[in-house]
C-alpha cells in the first residue's frame, strides 16, 4: 500500500458517502488505472492519475520548475505566500499582483497547462524546501484535468495535494480556491460538482475554501465576459482584479 493510498484512506471515512467513493480505495485506484490505460490506448494520450505526482517533460515546464526550486531555496526568508496553479495563476496581471501580493512577499508558482498531478510533483520535488516557512498558500488547480479525468478523481487529487502541503508545512494555512466557471454550461456544471466536493476540506481554521463562481458566471451559457478572454477560460486584467477583490477579505484574514 502506497503512502498516497494511506493518505486518501485517512481522509475518506468522514466523507465516504458524499464523495461517492468505494470504501476500498485500492479497488477504485486499480479501476481508474485500468480505464486510464484503455483511454490512452484508444486516443494515444497518457493521462496520469491526479493523486499520483507526475512531472512534465517540456523544457518550459522544467525551466520554470527549476526556477521555483531555486527561489524557494535562495529567497526563503522573503516568501510569506505561495500561489500554486496553472496558466490562470501564471498569468496574473502585473499591476494587480504588484498591488495586492508583492507587498506581502508572494511567490507565483503557476505553470501553464499544469494539472493537479503536476503541481503535486512540483511540491514534492523541491518547491517546498526545508528552510521555507510561508504563512499561507493559495491553490487553484484542476481545470486542465477536465479533459482526462472524472470529477471525483480531480477532487481526490486536490485532497492529496492539500494533505501533502499540510504534512510538509504544518504551520502554513491553505486557501483552496474552486475551479472557475469555464467554456460553457456543461463544463461549468462539472467545476461546480468538483468544488462541492473539495469545499468539505474547509475546517474553518487552517484550510479554507473559496468559490468565486457567482462573480464570473450568471447561469446557462452566460458568463461575465468582460472578465474572460475569448476562450472563456483565461482571464483579462479585469478578471484578475475581480479575483483579487473577491479573495482579499479571506486572504487578509488568513494571512493575519
Amino acid at each position: 500500500v502506497s503512502k498516497t493510498d494511506l493518505v486518501v484512506a485517512k481522509w475518506l471515512p468522514a466523507d465516504i458517502v458524499s464523495l461517492g467513493i468505494n470504501k476500498d480505495f485500492n479497488i477504485y485506484r486499480s479501476k481508474m488505472k485500468f480505464y486510464a490505460v484503455i483511454f490512452a490506448a484508444t486516443f494515444s494520450i497518457a493521462f496520469g492519475l491526479p493523486w499520483e505526482p507526475e512531472p512534465r517533460t517540456d523544457q518550459y515546464w522544467i525551466d520554470r520548475h527549476n526556477l521555483f526550486k531555486q527561489n524557494s531555496l535562495n529567497n526563503n526568508a522573503s516568501i510569506n505566500v505561495i500561489f500554486w496553479g496553472d496558466s490562470i495563476t501564471e498569468g496574473w496581471d502585473g499591476e494587480t499582483f504588484d498591488q495586492y501580493y508583492v507587498p506581502v512577499g508572494t511567490a507565483n508558482y503557476g505553470i501553464g497547462s499544469d494539472r493537479v498531478e503536476h503541481v503535486l510533483y512540483r511540491v514534492r520535488d523541491g518547491e517546498v524546501t526545508d528552510n521555507i516557512h510561508p504563512k499561507l498558500c493559495v491553490i487553484k488547480i484542476g481545470t486542465n484535468n477536465l479533459g482526462g479525468h472524472d470529477d471525483t478523481q480531480i477532487a481526490l487529487g486536490n485532497l492529496v495535494l492539500v494533505n501533502d502541503l499540510r504534512e510538509r508545512l504544518p504551520n502554513m494555512k491553505i486557501l483552496l480556491l474552486g475551479i472557475l466557471p469555464r467554456t460553457n454550461e456543461e463544463w461549468t456544471a462539472r467545476t461546480s460538482n468538483i468544488n462541492g466536493i473539495i469545499s468539505r476540506l474547509d475546517n474553518g481554521r487552517t484550510i479554507r475554501f473559496l468559490d468565486m463562481k457567482e462573480h464570473f458566471y450568471y447561469g446557462g451559457n452566460n458568463f461575465a465576459t468582460e472578465l474572460y478572454t475569448s476562450d472563456l477560460l483565461h482571464l483579462t486584467p479585469a478578471g484578475y482584479r475581480k479575483w483579487a477583490e473577491v479573495m482579499d477579505p479571506l486572504f487578509r484574514e488568513m494571512l493575519g
